[in-house]
């Protein structure tokens, strides 16, 4: 659980480009942004193509290194790192990052001496305590986890995840109330946070407080429907509180989600037993075998429900095969034998009982000192006792990125001014018509023309070229507050927000009305936040970076929003969007109320039936999720019939 729980991020690390000039370096660029995108294969060629010609500079070896450690090839991810600090004695980031693929290598040593220079290249560097204090923590050294968990938060006590790391080690060290109060500020932090539910609703479990931990358990459920150990582990307190049918309906579940779920077919198996429903069980332990053929437990238990229906010489096949993979499995003698008494083969039988007590004897040398005493030593048996020994390494690889084959259901994004190709306008494809777009093209004789949509529009480099050229020629000469507008809507398009926000604000700036320059400065904030909250999101889970539940500051994209209601109080994209602000900022109630307006004035956008729709499951209201996602997809968002099928059913 503590290396699921890495969650710290580092906000600096892209910050880094800004030191080494990297806006000048255009492949650089191109592979942090594939980094990004999880095609760390292209970023690694892009990063090598800068070392050919420029191998004197250590921040490529440092991006290729992280690239590297995304993919687990943590061995060339250190040789990168190395690389880096040899270029450049101080590189922190190098360190730090280093001391991450050690980890990973289980080469805790290594990791504490990088993440020591670390520190003393950077005391301040709160997310390098929590590192180490993860390597502390997998080493057992769980005083001095906390204690670097406690560092850490003292320098900032936004890390939602290092709250959640302490408080696992606190569990360790039996101080359950410290605990408790760490899940509570992880809750505080973040009140979306699955992980802090999931790990307070084990915390009550462990305390037999079934109702609080169903409780939790339900609640990291509605922030992430889709999280089979949540699942699993909501399972268990059912098991303890002897609500089978509810246990049977969570591990379903988890096959729903996930038919490759190894433990949720061994567990389900081990509930049928329980519950007398042996052939469905035998059924379970089958698919356990397809999945791990090596795993004797499996073995033994379906040879025992074998027994159960009088399939004798099944469960004989079963024992044997449990006893051919572990050789002193004694109890798979003993009931081997037991077959053999009802099959009437009494010798068989005596040889099995004979070879059980020679196991016996042997345990009994070893006790006394005899390390030679056992054929099949502890480390073996741990090895074909774990379900997951083979599961772990399936991985679905494409193009260098590692998939994800849990659908993440997301509200749909704000609304945006983007340029469109004249191909696109005749065919047909834009979808919403909008008064200032169609004047503003037909005034411009639709050259480039623009329209309005909160999907990416992915043109050429050579359809863009020409445009860019002449609308930098056009600024250059006169200003044109038409070309401002395009050009960072050209920019917006190519996520470079900064430009985008300067290029809009001149427009706004001499004309304080202009709608469209308003609508879409504040869009580039917008998404330029999400993009940084994307880059948290995603680097948790790669490299195990400082994470902290931000409270982002909306308040300038709001009155951008709002000056363009102002303008005109019809322009219900405007409206969207600051109902997608009040969604984000978990505000649910105004966020639904705001989507009613919204669809008040204009009863046919699908995006906000969707977002609404999204909004009315996590509040528990499944009908009404249900009504708008329908409508949703009879307008055209085809993904809200899946979101129907997993999560509006009773």
């Amino acid at each position: 659980m503590i290396r699921k729980l890495l969650i710290v991020s580092c906000l600096g690390l892209w910050s880094l480009v800004g030191s080494a000039q990297w806006n000048t370096t255009n492949l650089l660029r191109m592979g942090r942004n594939a980094i990004y995108f999880d095609d760390y294969v292209s970023a690694i060629d892009n990063f090598n193509n800068i070392i050919r010609v420029k191998p004197y500079l250590p921040e490529p070896y440092f991006f290729r290194g992280l690239a590297k450690l995304n993919l687990d090839d943590y061995e060339g991810a250190i040789q990168d790192y190395s690389k880096a600090i040899e270029l450049n004695p101080n590189y922190f980031h190098a360190y730090t990052y280093r001391g991450v693929a050690w980890n990973s290598l289980n080469k805790y040593e290594e990791a504490l001496k990088d993440y020591a220079q670390a520190i003393a290249l950077d005391p301040t560097a709160a997310y390098v305590y929590a590192y180490r204090g993860i390597t502390e923590a997998e080493m057992g050294n769980f005083e001095a986890a906390e204690k670097d968990y406690t560092k850490a938060l003292r320098i900032d006590n936004k890390l939602l995840a290092t709250y959640l790391n302490r408080a696992i080690v606190r569990e360790k060290l039996d101080n359950t109330d410290g605990a408790m109060a760490d899940c509570n500020s992880a809750i505080h932090l973040n009140m979306f946070s699955d992980d802090a539910y999931r790990l307070r609703g084990y915390l009550w479990y462990k305390q037999k407080d079934y109702h609080n931990a169903i409780e939790d358990f339900n609640r990291a459920l509605k922030a992430n429907p889709e999280n089979t150990a949540i699942l699993m582990s909501r399972a268990l307190v059912w098991h303890a509180m002897k609500r089978y049918p509810q246990m049977l309906e969570d591990y379903n579940e988890v096959l729903r989600i996930d038919s490759n779920d190894i433990y949720a077919y061994y567990n389900r198996a081990m509930l049928r037993a329980e519950v007398g429903e042996t052939n469905a069980a035998i059924r379970d332990l089958d698919r356990v075998v397809e999945m791990n053929p090596d795993n004797i437990l499996v073995y033994f238990n379906r040879g025992l429900l074998k027994m159960e229906i009088n399939d004798l010489y099944g469960a004989y096949d079963d024992f044997s095969e449990s006893i051919r993979l572990y050789p002193d499995f004694v109890k798979a003698y003993l009931v081997r034998a037991e077959v053999n008494d009802h099959l009437r083969d009494s010798v068989a039988a005596y040889q099995d009982r004979y070879q059980a007590t020679q196991v016996l004897q042997r345990y009994q040398k070893m006790k006394a000192g005899d390390r030679n005493a056992l054929v099949d030593t502890a480390t073996n048996f741990q090895r074909v006792v774990d379900l997951n020994d083979r599961n772990d390494g399936v991985r679905d690889v494409i193009n260098g990125r590692v998939q994800d084959k849990n659908v993440i259901v997301e509200l749909q994004g704000v609304f945006y001014i983007q340029y469109v190709s004249l191909d696109s306008l005749r065919s047909g494809k834009v979808q919403y018509y909008n008064k200032h777009i169609m004047d503003y093209n037909q005034s411009h004789n639709y050259d480039p023309a623009i329209t309005i949509g909160n999907k990416v529009q992915h043109y050429l480099p050579e359809f863009l070229q020409p445009y860019m050229e002449r609308l930098s020629a056009e600024i250059q000469a006169d200003g044109s507050p038409d070309a401002y507008l395009l050009r960072g809507s050209f920019y917006l398009n190519r996520q470079e927000f900064t430009k985008a926000i300067e290029d809009f604000s001149k427009v706004s700036a001499g004309d304080p009305r202009n709608l469209l320059a308003i609508f879409n400065e504040a869009n580039a904030r917008m998404l330029m936040y999400d993009y940084i909250e994307s880059i948290d999101d995603k680097t948790p889970r790669v490299i195990g970076a400082r994470e902290e539940s931000r409270q982002v500051d909306y308040s300038l994209v709001l009155e951008g929003y709002r000056k363009c209601l102002e303008i005109d109080p019809d322009f219900i994209f405007a409206l969207f969007n600051i109902a997608n602000v009040y969604a984000k900022s978990g505000e649910i109630d105004k966020a639904i109320e705001t989507y009613t307006q919204v669809l008040r004035q204009d009863k046919d956008i699908a995006e906000a039936y969707f977002n609404r729709g999204l909004l009315y499951i996590y509040t528990g209201q499944k009908a009404l999720a249900n009504a708008d996602l329908s409508k949703a997809g009879e307008l055209g968002i085809v993904g809200a019939y899946n979101v129907i099928k997993r999560y509006c059913k009773d």
